[in-house]
């Protein structure tokens, strides 16, 4: 099929983070013949953008954004800006731009940005793809290709939801549709719980480090470096997702407490059986992930 990209013309990217800078030159190796602007606060990240060549024109202010050229814009920002970055993009954007995202957290949140947008459509977006690192000096082309992406569109329209759809195969993106509040207990469950999970986890060596006297991060193998690898996160955008989907993520904490009780329990009476059985469905289901 042949690759049009949605047929947008100029698409703005709202927050040159991983994330908006890795959309921005996979749209270039991609050869998306529009425009790509940038848009954000930070004077480095505009600056590095363009540097870079990753974005054309870039900016630090709404103001400043030739509006009558774009036609979609993605906002990039950590969640809890979204719906200051959305009031203020209803003052400029023409009455037919869409406006997407990329964040990891939908539920009431495309709810929210799409009562204040309207009568613009506001399109929800979730690349299942990234890394621990941040920043557009960190942006990877290709970031997307074969990566799994969920759309959470709460209106049917149908046309520019095709849109944006066809923008993201074009990437190589693999996409489905989910309702929002589904997505935000499936993504708690195979995604926020493993960051809050690897968070903690490096924290307990830090406390076991002070109670002990002794610095444990000098011993970790290659095991422990690969689990916490999402640990190096950054702390601002997770902070955002854990509190935006507070409910859902508290739930899967609670389910994971239970299970490592379990196994806790099970080592403290010895119970072989036990540990055996709850290492070995956890090891079939995670060797199933490979197939």
């Amino acid at each position: 099929m042949e690759k049009d990209f949605g047929n947008f013309q100029g698409i703005l990217i709202v927050g040159l983070g991983l994330i908006g800078g890795s959309l921005a030159l996979s749209l270039k190796e991609e050869s998306f013949k529009g425009r790509i602007y940038g848009l954000d606060l930070s004077k480095d990240r505009v600056e590095t953008g363009l540097r870079l060549k990753v974005i054309e024109e870039g900016f630090r202010s709404y103001e400043e954004v030739p509006w009558e050229n774009v036609d979609l814009v993605i906002i990039s920002t950590p969640v809890k800006t979204f719906d200051t970055v959305a009031k203020t993009l209803k003052k400029f954007i023409k009455e037919e731009t869409i406006v997407s995202d990329v964040g990891s957290v939908k539920g009431d949140v495309v709810i929210r940005l799409q009562e204040i947008l309207k009568p613009n459509l506001f399109v929800g977006v979730h690349p299942i793809a990234g890394t621990e690192k941040e920043g557009i000096e960190n942006a990877r082309p290709g970031l997307f290709k074969r990566a799994r992406l969920i759309l959470t569109p709460v209106k049917d329209n149908r046309e520019e939801v095709r849109r944006v759809q066809k923008l993201w195969e074009d990437l190589g993106s693999l996409p489905e549709i989910m309702d929002p509040h589904l997505h935000d207990f499936v993504f708690a469950s195979v995604s926020h719980l493993p960051h809050a999970i690897a968070f903690a986890l490096v924290n307990s060596l830090i406390e076991l480090s002070k109670e002990f006297n002794i610095d444990l991060f000098k011993y970790p193998g290659a095991g422990f470096k690969d689990f916490t690898r999402i640990a190096a996160s950054s702390p601002t955008v997770w902070k955002d997702i854990f509190l935006e989907n507070k409910e859902n993520l508290l739930k899967t904490i609670d389910v994971f407490i239970s299970s490592l009780n379990k196994l806790k329990d099970a080592i403290d009476r010895e119970d072989e059986e036990s540990i055996i059985r709850i290492l070995s469905e956890s090891r079939e289901k995670r060797l199933s992930l490979e197939n």
